[in-house]
């Protein structure tokens, strides 16, 4: 099989008007215009029908300050342990008990059946997570919890556009919570959104937000210049010739200082108080960024959608793999497109050495981890699917002849010949 240089595994969701703007921003108005912080609550509130949006620094802010007003000090927190180890922390940090519930192993989310048994009269919210820009089936859950006077906070950080029934993620439970991060769909750099129906807990968390100074411009524009670099270095032209020849090298040769590069949730920690410098407010900037992306948040959902069926079409009948279920119906608008297979280094080894750009899903088993010891709990689904996970390419400027190369090449990994597409 002939290789060439592929394009990057990830791209994150900007344009060179993003950095033009935000500099322009930074050095004249960062002062100004303080009313796109409302502008866009008002157009998050328009997406999710809800009628209440509050900016947030990060979406693990918004966890933290959802759990603390919804919970009592010891009370339990039943959510995934397929997670960032953050989250975890900022249950702790609220003063919840995380229970760790099992996860289904086709879309990564919660097991709506296993999670509703394990709500006790102790039980002070559960956390759920629409993961991979999958939604979670919510109606069960959802019922549940309000039969039994037990809030429902839904992380919606990887998954702003999707919707179940036409119904926005996020707007199911007592309280949803977005991420802007930088590599999320809706990007900030920093910043995230959290929606509620519940008019007490609105006035509540806007006036603690209040109470926040404004993200240090330092840290905000460090961070903009780190996407910057991301942005040049996964630019088609230098990722193909210099980039990926580059981590391919590192990676096929085990090269620890280049590898460690693409590597994130190495030094999981637990935390029991909250960090003073998550509590911050977004800056009038980072919501114009978000502002001028949010009319393409639509369509690049479709395109996700469309690689995702080209991925469905190619490996769903692979039974050595385990696939996402695929929909059209923008319930899963697939931000990855996540495979599990039993080998997966063999497997990302082989792409690599043909030419594909192709990561392992970095989330770890939370329940598993040695700083979360006191909190363990079996989760053998979790367990299996944080050790075989691998995320496939879906993002708007990715391109049809990657995805089925990428295809092609699983397909050889385990000897399918045949031309899949």
């Amino acid at each position: 099989m002939k290789m060439f240089g592929p394009l990057s595994r990830f791209r994150i969701y900007t344009t060179p008007t993003t950095y033009l703007k935000t500099a322009v921003d930074a050095l004249l108005l960062q002062s100004k215009r303080n009313g796109d912080l409302r502008n866009i609550e008002e157009a998050i509130k328009g997406v999710t029908g809800l009628p209440y949006a509050i900016c947030m620094p990060q979406a693990r802010v918004g966890i933290f300050l959802a759990l603390r007003a919804l919970i009592s000090p010891g009370q339990k927190v039943i959510l995934s342990a397929y997670t960032i180890h953050d989250v975890i922390n900022m249950v702790i940090c609220a003063g919840g008990v995380p229970v760790f519930a099992d996860i289904d192993r086709e879309t990564c989310n919660l097991n709506p059946s296993y999670t509703a048994e394990l709500i006790d009269e102790n039980t002070g919210a559960v956390l759920v997570t629409h993961l991979h820009g999958l939604a979670m089936e919510m109606d069960e859950l959802s019922q549940v919890c309000l039969d039994k006077g037990v809030p429902l906070i839904e992380d919606a950080s990887q998954a702003f556009g999707a919707r179940l029934g036409g119904q926005s993620v996020g707007s199911f439970g007592d309280v949803g919570v977005f991420s802007f991060g930088m590599y999320k769909n809706l990007n900030s750099f920093y910043g995230g959104m959290v929606v509620t129906r519940r008019e007490e807990f609105h006035r509540r968390i806007s006036h603690e937000i209040a109470g926040f100074r404004p993200f240090e411009m330092a840290i905000l524009l460090k961070k903009v210049a780190n996407g910057f670099i991301t942005d040049v270095a996964t630019n088609p032209l230098l990722f193909r010739y210099l980039t990926f020849p580059l981590f391919r090298y590192g990676y096929l040769n085990n090269i620890e200082v280049i590898n460690k590069r693409v590597r994130v949730e190495d030094n999981p920690q637990i935390k029991r108080t909250i960090p003073k410098q998550y509590l911050r407010r977004m800056r009038p900037l980072q919501a114009r960024t978000c502002l001028r992306s949010l009319p393409r948040v639509e369509d690049d959902s479709r395109k996700r959608i469309e690689f995702a069926r080209y991925y469905h079409d190619g490996l769903e009948p692979m039974k050595e793999l385990i696939c996402p279920p695929f929909r059209d119906d923008h319930s899963h608008i697939y931000t990855y497109y996540p495979i599990q297979y039993s080998d997966r280094n063999a497997l990302i080894r082989h792409m690599m050495k043909y030419g594909c750009d192709i990561g392992a899903q970095h989330l770890k088993n939370c329940a598993d981890l040695d700083c979360f010891e006191e909190f363990h709990r079996d989760c053998p689904n979790t367990r299996a699917t944080a050790k075989d996970t691998i995320l496939l390419p879906t993002y708007p400027r990715y391109s049809h002849k990657d995805v089925k190369r990428n295809i092609r090449v699983i397909r050889q990994f385990f000897g399918r010949t045949e031309a899949p597409l």
